[in-house]
Formats: C-alpha cells, sequence, structure tokens
C-alpha cells in the first residue's frame, strides 16, 4: 500500500490497541480505521476498496485471534524460508507496532499492572529492538526463533487478558 510499517508492525498495531481498550468492538470503527492509516502515515490518502478490506480483514482476524480459547494467536511474520535477520527485524516491528498501539489505546506508565505484566511489556521493549546474529549454527538460531515468538505469542496474550476488555465470569 505504500505505507511506512510493514503488515507485521501493523498487526502488532492492531492487536496492541485491542490489547489496550476495555471495549473492543468486533467491527473496525471508522475513528480506529483513521488511526490505523496515521500509524501507517497514510492518513492524507483515501484508501481503496481493495485497501481498506485487507485493513478491515487484519482487524477482524486480529481480534478472532486474540479471543480464540485454543490461544490460536501467533503474530503475522515472515515465514520460514525469509533469513533469520528478517524475521528478526519483522517481529521487532511487530514488537514497536504493539507498544505503540496499547499506548494509543489509553495504558499509560502510571496504570497498576501487575508483575507479570510489567515483565511482559519490558521484555516485548526489549525485543522491538532486537537483531539477529547470523554467526550462531541455522538449529540453534531456529530453536531460539520459536522460543522467542511463543514467548511473545503468551506475552501478548497475558497483557491481553490482563489490560482488554475483561469478560464477565459467568457461574
Amino acid at each position: 500500500m505504500g505505507a511506512i510499517s510493514s503488515a507485521s508492525e501493523l498487526q502488532g498495531y492492531i492487536c496492541g490497541k485491542l490489547s489496550g481498550s476495555r471495549s473492543a468492538p468486533k467491527e473496525l470503527p471508522d475513528e480506529w480505521l483513521y488511526e490505523i492509516q496515521r500509524f501507517m502515515d497514510m492518513e492524507f490518502l483515501k484508501l481503496d476498496n481493495q485497501q481498506a478490506a485487507l485493513v478491515v480483514e487484519l482487524y477482524s482476524s486480529s481480534v478472532e485471534e486474540l479471543s480464540d480459547s485454543d490461544f490460536g494467536f501467533r503474530p503475522m511474520l515472515p515465514d520460514d524460508e525469509a533469513s533469520m535477520s528478517r524475521r528478526a527485524e519483522e517481529l521487532a516491528a511487530w514488537c514497536r507496532g504493539f507498544l505503540h498501539g496499547l499506548g494509543s489505546a489509553g495504558l499509560q506508565a502510571h496504570d497498576k499492572l501487575s508483575a507479570e505484566v510489567a515483565d511482559a511489556l519490558r521484555d516485548l521493549a526489549k525485543i522491538s529492538q532486537a537483531e539477529a546474529e547470523d554467526n550462531e549454527a541455522p538449529e540453534t538460531l531456529e530453536a531460539d526463533w520459536e522460543s522467542l515468538v511463543e514467548y511473545v505469542k503468551v506475552a501478548v496474550l497475558t497483557i491481553h487478558q490482563e489490560c482488554g476488555e475483561r469478560v464477565p465470569n459467568v457461574h
């Protein structure tokens, strides 16, 4: 679309915004679409129907995955065919987008957070600056990569659970 953000960073932003919102709508509201365009540095353009449909689809799939009771959420990242440095770059971008989305949803540094969520946020901030080192054995890099992506997944779900929309317990 000509945006400054990658698809990974955009999904991170959307997931962060959803995770920090007490009442995230199931369908993408117009004001959120504008915020997404602003995040992508495209607020001055009118998205065509295909572009808008892609953003709506990304939003809808993010809502669905974050609320999946089977924990099916997974950050949208390049596949295993991409170089490790590219994958690390996109994971860092995903985390930057997530943190930006949380902030845009109103999460503040002074908000009372559990120690687990505070640790997860610090870790995501560190990961947002990660770079791959190509001097390790490919098998080690792949194993480390899978562990890191799994950690990000769990951290995001933990943050979403605590900071996002709460579902009342029904007895």
